[in-house]
Protein backbone atom coordinates (compact mmCIF):
# COMPACT_ATOMS: atom_id res chain seq x y z
CA UNK A 1 0.00 0.00 0.00
CA UNK A 2 3.23 2.09 -0.18
CA UNK A 3 2.15 3.41 -3.46
CA UNK A 4 -0.61 5.35 -1.96
CA UNK A 5 0.17 8.98 0.58
CA UNK A 6 -1.58 9.32 3.57
CA UNK A 7 -4.02 11.73 1.72
CA UNK A 8 -5.20 9.75 -0.89
CA UNK A 9 -5.85 6.69 1.42
CA UNK A 10 -8.07 9.18 3.61
CA UNK A 11 -9.56 10.33 0.65
CA UNK A 12 -10.38 6.66 -0.98
CA UNK A 13 -11.47 6.20 3.01
CA UNK A 14 -13.81 8.94 2.46
CA UNK A 15 -15.29 7.54 -0.98
CA UNK A 16 -16.06 4.39 0.77
CA UNK A 17 -17.87 5.37 3.58
CA UNK A 18 -20.09 7.37 0.69
CA UNK A 19 -20.44 4.69 -1.14
CA UNK A 20 -21.47 2.55 1.83
CA UNK A 21 -23.61 5.01 2.75
CA UNK A 22 -25.41 5.34 -0.88
CA UNK A 23 -25.74 1.82 -1.12
CA UNK A 24 -27.86 1.40 2.24
CA UNK A 25 -30.39 4.39 1.58
CA UNK A 26 -30.95 2.54 -1.75
CA UNK A 27 -31.35 -0.81 0.00
CA UNK A 28 -33.67 0.73 2.74
CA UNK A 29 -35.50 2.46 -0.42
CA UNK A 30 -35.08 -0.70 -2.57
CA UNK A 31 -37.54 -2.54 0.71
CA UNK A 32 -39.92 -0.11 0.69
CA UNK A 33 -40.45 -0.30 -2.92
CA UNK A 34 -41.37 -3.61 -3.21
CA UNK A 35 -44.66 -4.94 -4.83
CA UNK A 36 -46.12 -8.13 -4.78
CA UNK A 37 -46.28 -8.24 -8.70
CA UNK A 38 -43.78 -11.90 -9.99
CA UNK A 39 -41.63 -9.20 -12.76
CA UNK A 40 -41.21 -6.77 -9.97
CA UNK A 41 -39.69 -9.66 -7.25
CA UNK A 42 -37.68 -10.78 -10.02
CA UNK A 43 -36.15 -7.37 -10.47
CA UNK A 44 -36.37 -6.56 -7.07
CA UNK A 45 -34.22 -9.47 -5.98
CA UNK A 46 -32.00 -8.57 -9.01
CA UNK A 47 -31.05 -5.22 -7.29
CA UNK A 48 -30.72 -6.48 -3.58
CA UNK A 49 -27.79 -8.99 -5.07
CA UNK A 50 -26.40 -6.02 -6.65
CA UNK A 51 -26.49 -3.96 -3.15
CA UNK A 52 -25.27 -7.36 -1.61
CA UNK A 53 -22.43 -7.54 -3.64
CA UNK A 54 -21.13 -3.92 -3.32
CA UNK A 55 -21.42 -3.92 0.38
CA UNK A 56 -19.50 -6.99 0.38
CA UNK A 57 -17.03 -5.44 -2.41
CA UNK A 58 -16.69 -2.59 0.20
CA UNK A 59 -16.00 -4.74 3.26
CA UNK A 60 -13.47 -6.38 1.36
CA UNK A 61 -11.77 -3.14 0.46
CA UNK A 62 -11.96 -2.08 4.24
CA UNK A 63 -10.20 -5.45 4.99
CA UNK A 64 -7.70 -4.86 2.42
CA UNK A 65 -6.59 -1.40 4.12
CA UNK A 66 -6.45 -2.81 7.51
CA UNK A 67 -3.85 -5.65 5.89
CA UNK A 68 -2.35 -2.88 4.22
CA UNK A 69 -2.87 -4.53 1.11
CA UNK A 70 -5.23 -2.30 -0.65
CA UNK A 71 -4.44 -0.87 -3.83
CA UNK A 72 -2.37 -3.84 -4.36
CA UNK A 73 -3.87 -6.12 -7.55
CA UNK A 74 -4.70 -9.54 -6.11
CA UNK A 75 -3.83 -11.10 -9.12
CA UNK A 76 -0.83 -9.86 -10.35
CA UNK A 77 0.58 -8.10 -6.57
CA UNK A 78 1.76 -4.69 -9.06
CA UNK A 79 0.06 -1.11 -6.94
CA UNK A 80 -3.86 0.02 -8.81
CA UNK A 81 -3.28 2.90 -10.24
CA UNK A 82 -4.57 5.59 -7.72
CA UNK A 83 -6.99 7.25 -11.07
CA UNK A 84 -8.76 3.90 -11.44
CA UNK A 85 -9.11 3.50 -7.49
CA UNK A 86 -10.69 6.74 -7.69
CA UNK A 87 -13.64 6.02 -10.24
CA UNK A 88 -13.89 2.21 -8.27
CA UNK A 89 -13.09 2.61 -4.79
CA UNK A 90 -13.24 -1.16 -4.20
CA UNK A 91 -11.48 -2.33 -7.05
CA UNK A 92 -9.15 -5.39 -6.55
CA UNK A 93 -7.35 -5.64 -9.69
CA UNK A 94 -5.08 -3.71 -12.05
CA UNK A 95 -6.79 -2.56 -15.66
CA UNK A 96 -4.94 -5.53 -16.89
CA UNK A 97 -5.62 -8.10 -14.94
CA UNK A 98 -9.33 -6.98 -14.49
CA UNK A 99 -9.49 -7.07 -18.19
CA UNK A 100 -8.09 -10.58 -18.45
CA UNK A 101 -10.54 -11.45 -15.45
CA UNK A 102 -13.61 -10.40 -17.97
CA UNK A 103 -12.54 -12.04 -20.86
CA UNK A 104 -12.62 -15.07 -18.29
CA UNK A 105 -16.07 -14.68 -17.53
CA UNK A 106 -17.40 -14.07 -21.02
CA UNK A 107 -15.45 -16.94 -22.16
Amino acid sequence: MNHLNAQQLRYLQELLDVQETSTRIRARLHILEQADDCDVADVSDARTLMELNELTDIEAARQRMAEEQYGICVDCGCPIDYARLEANVTAKRCLACQNVYEEGDVA
